[in-house]
């Protein structure tokens, strides 16, 4: 007699986007590295230029901290905050920013320096990067979209 077949088992089931309590699950990618932009064809090796570019695409709309203009949360409808020159400490968690956005005063005591990076969050998520990563690059995994004049 033939030994009957055996199912293949089944893929693993995907990562809830809610923890058991209904909070949103921190992103995967905690820190977004800012990706190295290649130089132009026929660009040489001209430094004052390269000086003048970095300064000209340089984003300085938002210096220590506060709102990111044209950036906002789709999941708890508001605003993105920015502060420079800190990133977040790891166990940071979902009710903290719930209690404390967006004062910068209270959300200090999770927010570690750290030079050339800036911390961002709204009222439900949170993310680290470099400060010259692209607002597109931070909001991958989050529900977080430039609007407006962006």
């Amino acid at each position: 007699a033939a030994a009957p077949e055996q199912a293949a088992p089944a893929p693993p089931a995907p990562a809830p986007y809610y923890d058991p309590c209904g909070a949103p699950m921190p992103p995967p990618q905690a820190f977004v590295v800012a990706r190295v932009q290649a130089p132009a064809a026929g660009a040489g090796g001209d430094d004052l230029n390269d000086l003048l570019g970095e300064v000209l695409t340089t984003d300085t709309s938002v210096v220590g901290h506060g709102m990111v203009p044209d950036f906002h949360c789709l999941g708890c409808d508001h605003q993105v905050m920015r502060c420079d020159e800190y990133v977040w400490c790891d166990g940071v968690e979902y009710m903290f920013f719930r209690n404390n956005y967006p004062s910068f005063e209270k959300m200090r005591v999770r927010l570690s320096r750290q030079q050339g990076c800036s911390a961002y969050c709204c009222q439900c998520s949170w993310k680290s990067a470099h400060s010259h990563a692209s607002l597109a690059d931070v909001a991958e995994g989050l529900r977080w979209r430039q609007v407006g004049g962006a």
